[in-house]
């Protein structure tokens, strides 16, 4: 269970994982000693799994998204472990979900342009020979991005 200094904590660090030490006690209303334990107890608990960057894609030259929405031929040990090994390899995957519904998976897939997009689902994805169905979902304008979870409990 955490308290009240925790999920400010958490919160803090997820919008910026570089605050320094100092900063981040004196934002959520603790000594830098209290402070550095909690972070230590909340990254030993498993609460904060690894810090990261997150980069601009437009700066590293990537105009493209898409959601693809895939559908396996069969879903033996075989094929589910190809495709899953295909995801982890691949690094314009950026996101990967098993789902319900009339699909297996949900991808979003990065590319420098829509051209990117069609190779990689054509000659990337199809060509495992595993899938059955791909349907494409072209990201035309992100509204909302990033990866913070909410942090307190809501009713």
């Amino acid at each position: 269970m955490m308290d009240a200094f925790e999920e400010k904590i958490l919160i803090a660090l997820q919008r910026d994982g570089k605050i320094s030490l100092q900063n981040l006690a004196a934002e959520v209303g603790l000594s830098t000693s209290p402070c550095w334990r909690r972070v230590k107890r909340l990254e030993e608990q498993g609460f904060i799994t690894k810090y990261t960057a997150i980069l601009d894609p437009v700066k590293l030259g990537l105009q493209a998204f898409a959601y693809v929405h895939v559908s396996l031929t069969d879903h033996s040990e075989t094929s589910v472990d190809t495709f899953n090994r295909f995801v982890e390899t691949s690094s314009q995957v950026v996101e990967c979900a098993s789902i319900t519904g009339d699909n297996d998976y949900v991808l979003k897939v990065a590319a420098k342009d829509p051209e990117g997009l069609e190779r990689f689902i054509m000659k990337r994805i199809l060509r495992l020979g595993i899938v059955r169905n791909a349907t494409t979902n072209f990201v035309l304008r992100q509204t909302k991005s990033g990866a913070a979870l909410p942090v307190t409990q809501f009713s």
